[in-house]
């Protein structure tokens, strides 16, 4: 089996630099990572940056002895910059996370379910260009890296509006159910009965 061109870490790190969106310095960054939970010592952050420059993913800029800064490689993923439009919206999303929290309960499942749908949908669009055009597998896995990074944020929402209400938390695993049964009634009912 070959070995995976990135591993989780560089990933991350590949993922957060994409959702910045602008040149960050060596500390800026790994100030960030940290910052965001991902817990990564400068030494190994180092490790991974040089690998993500390796395959040409990151560009690193020196001024002076110890002002670096890195930046995505945007000429290397040019249709990943192309296929990336729908990051803006999200962003324009994150920055209203308080007004998603006072949606009720019952409103923030059918906005995550729908989410979820709209991530799953995203994937399989991917995975059917894939199928067309295997050359871009690389690139469609970043994409799906970013979609599955924006996505969680909503789910880490509702999930926070649980843990502050155990009422809540009833009322989303209650609609959450509901929602269950419906759609799989719904799509069960039409797979074809044997006769």
């Amino acid at each position: 089996m070959d070995k995976p061109l990135l591993d989780e870490q560089c990933k991350r790190l590949l993922s957060l630099l994409l959702a910045s969106e602008k040149t960050l310095r060596f500390t800026e960054l790994h100030e960030t990572i940290n910052g965001v939970g991902l817990k990564m010592s400068r030494p190994t952050l180092i490790e991974h940056l040089h690998h993500l420059q390796k395959h040409r993913l990151i560009v690193r800029k020196k001024e002076g002895k110890q002002n670096v800064s890195y930046r995505v490689n945007w000429e290397k993923l040019e249709t990943l910059k192309k296929g990336i439009e729908y990051r803006r919206y999200l962003l324009h999303v994150l920055e209203n996370k308080k007004r998603f929290k006072s949606f009720p309960i019952d409103e923030q499942v059918v906005y995550v379910a729908e989410i979820l749908a709209l991530t799953g949908l995203y994937r399989l669009k991917l995975e059917v260009q894939d199928t067309l055009d295997p050359s871009q597998n690389f690139e469609h896995s970043l994409q799906v890296l970013l979609i599955n990074r924006f996505f969680e944020f909503f789910k880490t929402w509702l999930r926070e509006s649980c843990i502050n209400s155990p009422e809540n938390g009833q009322t989303a695993l209650s609609k959450i159910e509901s929602s269950i049964n419906s759609l799989q009634d719904d799509l069960f009912d039409r797979i074809p009965k044997p006769s």
